[in-house]
């Protein structure tokens, strides 16, 4: 099953002489559980690509299909409501709020949506645990390193429980050692979790992690490579009742 997928997708800026083609038909698709890394040049259109993957901004032409679903054929409206409930971004310069708390930045999606503080900050509660930072929750973005900070920001991405997970460059603003524990919490979140992923970067070092890597260059799929055969990964479901509890 695709998760996202593209079709033919073009995005051009200005008008007349001053006209510029950033993509010029771009195809591809990202299966369910799978880690997909988008490389090129600056300039190159990988960011441009997926700010149009994300639903930030429509096409001039094509399809940007997630779960089926066009996101080029969506309101403003529609297109918002649906960047909250069913995909997390995650941004090189981590994008949190300096007055609110680790917490208070993870819940915070939720709380947008109706959902009740209480439950919010549950969940946010657990998100923090996944990344290793429950014991940082009640502290301001101020406070933590830039790593902390980065793994803040994936615990927000994942709180709404989306179909897929755009990642910008997540390692730009990291020393190696950081950058590295990054990646590797993103490659268990498909491994362990069945996440899927997408996310540009310009080194070939991250890209290597992903499952395959897609090369942009002026505007097109320059090529495609395959890292790693992908397995299928058990859905994610909820825990069964205990022995116990199946015979109380």
């Amino acid at each position: 099953m695709h998760v996202l997928e593209s079709r033919q997708v073009r995005k051009s800026f200005g008008e007349g002489d001053a006209r510029v083609e950033a993509l010029r038909g771009i195809d591809l698709c990202v299966g369910k559980g799978e880690m997909l890394a988008i490389m090129g040049r600056s300039g190159s259109g990988k960011s441009t690509l997926l700010t149009l993957l994300g639903g930030v901004d429509v096409p001039t032409s094509g399809q940007v299909l997630l779960e089926g679903t066009d996101l080029a054929s969506m309101t403003d409206d529609e297109r918002t409501l649906i960047r909250r409930r069913r995909i997390g971004f995650v941004f090189q310069s981590f994008n949190l709020l300096p007055i609110l708390t680790a917490e208070e930045n993870v819940s915070l999606p939720l709380e947008l949506d109706g959902v009740s503080p209480s439950d919010a900050n549950a969940k946010a509660g657990k998100m923090l645990e996944l990344v290793g930072l429950e014991k940082r929750r009640n502290h301001l973005p101020g406070k933590l390193s830039g790593g902390e900070q980065q793994r803040v920001a994936i615990a927000r991405a994942l709180v709404i429980d989306p179909a897929i997970v755009l990642a910008d460059e997540p390692t730009g603003n990291l020393d190696t050692t950081n950058g590295q524990r990054i990646i590797a919490i993103l490659r268990e979140l498909v491994d362990q979790h069945g996440q899927t992923l997408v996310l540009v970067t310009h080194d070939p070092g991250v890209a290597a992690i992903a499952d395959r890597v897609i090369y942009v260059a002026d505007g097109l799929v320059e090529r495609e490579e395959t890292n790693r055969v992908i397995p299928v990964r058990p859905r994610r479901i909820a825990p069964g009742p205990t022995a116990s509890e199946r015979t109380a």
